[in-house]
């Protein structure tokens, strides 16, 4: 492991470098890249270790105001996903690195940065995203009928409003945030171990931003292979969402299913099933 940084909107963006085993040594990087509010020592580090071992380098990184880097703690998608680009670019004019097959991987929100990313940028060798979505509002609205529907975007207006008019920003603790019952069950379990993440306060105003994403007409647009997994029991981004990716896709691709929640994907037998399918693909795409 060595440590990396660079600069992304002015500030220190640090990552996290896993050298590939020598005696097993593949032409390709892994980029990770991790969802909302998310940082590179939750989960990462066992799926860098595994795709290491068998040959990969590894590449992990917090987004601007996360973790271990420099910036305002906010979720801006095209900032995060700026970060990606800037860390994209970094790996192509580095000199260990430039000649490398470069493949994106990307889980919850960070699955549909990949998928975009892929759709837009040259020179990428392969895509896996899970449990991610291609439309925000579609993904957070569709449980809800005409009028929660209506309820739900007037009290997001109202809240943006506020914030334009009186330049007052509603911060809220990401267990407000993430209030489904497998986010709070996820929050309690890392409350003592991550507790840097649990006392992370975004504006409600994100959700806005999250609802404004879509990677619907983007998605016929990739000509690169793509690995996808569907938590078919997930209640934050729903199994529907992949589904349709998937059959939007016009590429080669695959898709995992596993019968989980969202959280489940990173532990026990979801996890290990899951990464050697990822390691199997990796290998035979490189």
């Amino acid at each position: 492991m060595r440590e990396f940084k660079i600069y992304s909107d002015k500030n220190i963006l640090k990552g996290i470098h896993y050298e590939a085993n020598s005696q097993n040594k593949k032409n390709g990087i892994i980029l990770m890249c991790h969802g909302f509010a998310g940082v590179q020592n939750l989960f990462f580090p066992k799926y860098a270790e595994k795709f290491s071992l068998e040959g990969f380098d590894v590449i992990t990184f917090d987004y601007n105001g996360f973790g271990e880097s420099e910036g305002e703690t906010q979720i801006i998608p095209t900032n995060q996903m700026r970060d990606i680009s800037n860390v994209i670019l970094y790996l192509r004019k580095n000199e260990d690195f430039k000649d490398k097959q470069l493949y994106l991987w990307g889980t919850s929100l960070g699955g549909l940065y990949v998928l975009k990313l892929a759709a837009t940028l040259p020179g990428i060798s392969g895509v896996y995203a899970q449990i991610t979505f291609s439309d925000g509002l579609r993904n957070n609205t569709s449980l809800l009928d005409l009028e929660g529907k209506e309820k739900y975007l007037n009290q997001l207006e109202n809240i943006r409003y506020k914030e334009i008019s009186e330049n007052k920003r509603l911060l809220l603790p990401l267990k407000k945030l993430l209030s489904d019952s497998q986010s709070k069950t996820f929050l309690d379990r890392y409350k003592e171990e991550f507790s840097m993440l649990l006392s992370t306060k975004l504006s409600l105003a994100t959700i806005s931003d999250i609802n404004e994403l879509s990677i619907d007409s983007y998605l016929d647009k990739i000509n690169v292979p793509v690995l996808l997994l569907k938590a078919n029991n997930d209640i934050v981004n729903l199994p529907q969402e992949m589904d349709f990716i998937y059959k939007t896709l016009k590429c080669n691709k695959k898709l995992l299913e596993y019968d989980c929640g969202h959280y489940d994907v990173y532990e026990n037998e979801v996890f290990l099933s899951s990464i050697t399918e990822q390691i199997k693909w990796f290998s035979k795409e490189k």
